[in-house]
């Protein structure tokens, strides 16, 4: 098959996120099964150029191009649409493969034609901001969601007519997602919490669960610095809605010899987690890591930190640690039972439980036949469950039923 992937990232965007990786890795899936796949990002610009990357055939932005309101971007015949098009007439994929939120706002623009699918892997079609947060009345809320980040951008405290033209744009901005979603010939949801939240706004028979799929890999020598013999380990963006913020009251609850934490990842928290151990002896920041190093600190870690405030939907980190056999302590958010088994590959502790997260890291870092037997049991739960070879298979398969009109056996589990 011809597969054209419409993403919002792909790499070698520096700093990408689980997304990008998960759009690449499905990517490389496919073309080992004999598929082509092309891909388009969806930048927020008008001038997308053709290059290469892994063999790929990529459209990105132009470099130094100008940035544009995105959402109203994809709702034109510009940019990554006018690509969209031009590879309808002229390479005729078999099917397109929208990646994210602002790619599937570009699928459903550039034509019905060619069914396209659209991946969920956030709280994007209940959420304008996808974090689906109750901090704060969002006045685009259509599903009893709420979001941090209405309060700070000020809406709650503006002028009432300037509210209502929020409120309002926000409530099209929504409605326009979903229109996305429906007319998909099928949706993805990357985990079974995802496609409990939108399953009533999903037709059922076009509603699947199909995990981010990872190919495993061999991690190489750890990063040239200067690294604490034994330690844990948080990685992601340094935001409250991951957590971040809650490192230095985890740091507090553990015992005064437990290994310190090694932070990867940058955000709007840094600054408060470097002033809370200015020299940097138990809670120490190593800033954007390359992907390959992340990987190597992770097989040497005595586990990976996960204190979410959001419901995770699936994430990425957790796919990669459990790849290298890095057990994972976590809040149980979201779709993280999913993926982490309580006991098994890891432990899970209830959202607002730092003080238990921090003792399951303290037992964690005392045992090395449990800590070997986690790490042993991480491995062979993530080939099982998020193998690519599996993963893209199963994508496959969606596609192909897709293309003959048969209906989505809904029903039909992700084999565990």
């Amino acid at each position: 098959m011809r597969v054209l992937f419409i993403t919002d990232v792909f790499p070698p965007f520096s700093g990408m996120g689980g997304s990008g990786w998960s759009a690449y890795h499905l990517a490389r899936g496919l073309r080992e099964r004999g598929h082509e796949v092309r891909v388009v990002i969806a930048a927020p610009t008008m001038c997308l150029i053709e290059m290469e990357y892994d063999g790929f055939k990529v459209w990105r932005s132009a470099i130094n191009a100008r940035a544009l309101p995105a959402t109203a971007l994809s709702l034109s015949a510009l940019g990554a649409g006018r690509v969209v098009r031009m590879l309808r007439r002229t390479w005729h994929p078999d099917v397109i493969h929208a990646q994210h939120v602002l790619s599937a706002l570009v699928a459903a623009q550039t034509g019905r034609e060619t069914p396209y699918i659209v991946t969920v892997r956030d709280h994007w079609p209940v959420c304008f901001y996808g974090t689906k947060l109750a901090e704060g009345p969002c006045p685009a809320c259509l599903h009893g969601t709420h979001s941090p980040c209405n309060v700070r951008r000020g809406s709650a405290n503006a002028g009432s007519l300037r509210h209502t033209a929020k409120a309002s744009a926000m409530r099209v901005l929504l409605a326009q997602r979903r229109h996305a979603l429906h007319h998909a010939a099928a949706t993805v949801a990357v985990s079974g919490a995802i496609a409990a939240e939108i399953a009533s706004i999903i037709p059922p028979a076009r509603l699947r669960v199909i995990p981010n799929g990872i190919v495993p890999a061999i991690p190489g020598a750890l990063p040239a610095r200067d690294l604490p013999p034994r330690y844990f380990l948080s990685v992601g963006k340094l935001a409250a809605h991951k957590g971040a913020d809650r490192l230095p009251a985890i740091i507090a609850a553990l015992p005064p010899d437990a290994p310190p934490i090694l932070v990867c990842g940058d955000g709007p928290e840094e600054a408060a987690l470097r002033a809370s151990d200015p020299d940097g002896t138990r809670l120490r920041l190593l800033g954007i890591v390359p992907n390959a190093d992340v990987l190597a600190l992770m097989a040497g870690a005595v586990a990976l930190i996960s204190p979410n405030r959001w419901d995770e939907p699936l994430s990425r980190t957790h796919l990669e640690a459990m790849s290298v056999g890095c057990p994972i302590v976590a809040t149980a958010t979201g779709g993280t039972a999913e993926a982490v088994e309580d006991g098994v590959t890891g432990y899970l502790v209830p959202r607002d439980d730092l003080g238990g997260l921090a003792h399951r890291l303290a037992r964690l870092a005392a045992d090395d036949a449990l800590h070997a037997r986690m790490s042993a049991a991480a491995r062979a739960a993530c080939t099982r469950k998020f193998g690519m070879t599996h993963i893209a298979a199963t994508m496959e398969a969606l596609y192909l039923s897709v293309l003959h009109g048969a209906k989505l056996d809904t029903n039909r589990a992700v084999p565990q």
